[in-house]
């Protein structure tokens, strides 16, 4: 339906982060999904994307989940909103569990489950991940805090990187282009979603 309607380019990504995220993100911690899943998901919402012109084929993907005013199209990818929210749950039991007796009973029940089951065990991996993606070596550092901005960091560290894709954000980098003027169309989302999709494809096949 938010594909189909006549909303701007940016206004259909707005939409797609407050009416069908929060529909899956209530059920991270609860329900027991795998992370093939949750990546799976993504995909088919890509695949829609492209359906209705919002995503070219020859676009990057993690452009796709690049904040706007840093480049990308500023779209909440469930891999990330699902490892964040997981962090999110295992830090509140870390530090409440002194304080409230069923936050602790919970803890406690939470560090018997098999790995694939328990969100602290979770959490734990994916942090060891986090770390190692960022070039950290003490698996403590940051804790859990920013888990969310620092998966923003990988996405665009990923995009970056490639060596087709990354010429335009690398360039930016180099100040070759104006930062502010080229991300300014991006951050108003005036344009039609079609027609941002083929300026972004072009970007990234400069």
């Amino acid at each position: 339906m938010i594909l189909k309607s006549e909303l701007n380019a940016r206004n259909k990504i707005t939409a797609t982060g407050a009416l069908v995220v929060p529909v899956l993100r209530y059920s991270f911690g609860i329900i027991n999904w795998r992370i093939e899943e949750i990546q799976q998901i993504d995909r088919k919402i890509r695949k829609m994307l492209t359906m209705y012109k919002m995503h070219h084929p020859e676009a990057d993907t993690d452009r796709l989940y690049v904040k706007r005013k840093e480049g990308g199209r500023g779209l909440v990818q469930f891999e990330a909103a699902y490892k964040a929210e997981i962090n999110n749950i295992a830090e509140y039991l870390n530090t409440k569990y002194k304080e409230d007796q069923f936050v602790n009973i919970v803890k406690v029940h939470e560090s018997t489950q098999p790995n694939m089951n328990s969100i602290l065990k979770s959490a734990t991996k994916i942090l060891e991940e986090l770390n190692q993606l960022n070039g950290m070596n003490d698996a403590k550092q940051d804790g859990m805090q920013n888990t969310k901005g620092r998966l923003g960091e990988v996405l665009k560290k990923k995009w970056k990187n490639k060596v087709m894709h990354g010429q335009y954000i690398r360039n930016m980098d180099r100040q070759l282009i104006s930062e502010e003027d080229t991300f300014l169309r991006l951050l108003k989302g005036d344009l039609k979603a079609e027609t941002e999709s083929k300026i972004v494809a072009a970007q990234d096949q400069r």
